[in-house]
């Protein structure tokens, strides 16, 4: 008993002949608790509040214990009060995820990093904690309608989402962390030939804007990243990391950011042309390039959804469409498996049965 005449609360617990308390961190007077329900009376002012924790520390109890059971693994007395005390990674896969990506922070590449970090707080937006026993087939499908629905995400969005997702459960699988549902369980769409990309009627637009008086400096240096782009098929990250130092006998030389592979990319004069002096001196975010980038879109009409990646699928589609070489293509490219640039003879085949149904009209 307190110097109050409170006593505090415990919940005690028992396992294999041995007994531990937990104190709830609050205290009541005698005539408060009621012993047969253990919970406290209504005649205490708080009642709502300390009847609310108790329900919380027993439901906490349960979760640990269904954990364990589902994952195989036999619970002990310190166990239970250390993840009691302190939920580990290997209860809440929010938190294993976190601890993760602290991991591997040193070892993935920034762009990488920072797009799995913004997948992570979508996840915990829908739902946090995360305990692994939650995680099965009506959770996946609930978390596709939240992005869909709540956050508006497209289909590859969505599937993006999803492949982040399933690269940190397998990890925590490979661990011995046993979920409902396994990685291997999640199916996933592939959207990889829904790829936007602009027209040479388009490219002429934003390129007039770009030569116009009327543009703002910034729409003007964000541009002519994105334009040269659509002229080298570079991405954005190695753009914005270009100096003077990097264009060297017509031209451009870096390291690619995504997998590290040295590149050559001879300048045509069009590229050159949006070298001019600012587009060394500003920088952006990814992010913010992006949102400038669809407003400029709709100042200019285009009725596309336009972000900095759209260039480096301009460039692909356009290269081939002038007749260059599959090969070549993806060596500027810098893809590893032919497969990956073989995507974009499909779309240019696609565009091409367009244009000659298109013939239709000229006598019309």
């Amino acid at each position: 008993m307190k110097a109050d005449g409170t006593f505090t609360v415990y919940i005690q617990i028992s396992l294999n002949r041995t007994v531990k308390k937990i104190s709830l961190g609050f205290s009541v007077l005698e005539k408060d608790f009621d012993l047969k329900n253990q919970r406290v009376k209504s005649s205490n002012q708080y009642h709502k509040d300390y009847n609310l924790l108790i329900e919380k520390k027993l439901a906490d109890i349960n979760t640990i214990e269904v954990n364990y059971r589902l994952s195989d693994r036999v619970i002990t007395l310190d166990a239970l009060v250390s993840e009691l005390n302190n939920p580990t990674a290997r209860i809440d896969f929010i938190k294993f995820w976190e601890q993760e990506m602290e991991r591997q922070k040193e070892i993935l590449k920034e762009g990488t990093y920072r797009q799995q970090m913004t997948v992570l707080n979508k996840v915990k937006s829908f739902k946090s904690p995360l305990f692994f026993y939650e995680i099965d087939e009506n959770y996946i499908n609930d978390l596709k309608a939240y992005c869909k629905k709540k956050l508006k995400n497209n289909e590859n969005t969505i599937a993006t989402t999803i492949k982040s997702f399933k690269k940190y459960l397998h990890i925590a699988n490979k661990k011995g962390i046993q979920s409902p549902i396994e990685f291997s369980d999640i199916k996933n769409k592939s959207f990889r030939g829904n790829r936007t990309f602009l027209l040479p009627e388009e490219i002429k637009t934003l390129d007039e804007y770009w030569n116009s008086k009327f543009i703002p400096s910034i729409y003007r240096n964000i541009l002519a990243r994105f334009l040269f782009a659509c002229f080298t098929g570079i991405r954005f990250k190695d753009v914005y990391k270009l100096t003077p130092e990097n264009f060297i006998d017509e031209s451009v030389v870096f390291t690619a950011e995504k997998n590290s592979k040295f590149q050559r990319i001879k300048l045509n004069e069009t590229a050159k042309k949006y070298l001019y002096d600012d587009f060394f001196t500003t920088n952006s975010t990814n992010e913010y390039t992006n949102r400038e980038l669809k407003e400029i879109a709709k100042l200019c009409n285009i009725q596309k959804k336009l972000t900095f990646h759209v260039s480096r699928h301009t460039f692909a589609t356009n290269f081939l469409m002038c007749g260059g070489r599959i090969e070549h293509l993806q060596k500027i490219l810098a893809h590893s498996k032919i497969e990956e640039t073989m995507i974009y003879v499909g779309i240019v085949e696609t565009i091409t049965n367009v244009q000659i149904l298109n013939m239709d009209d000229i006598l019309k």
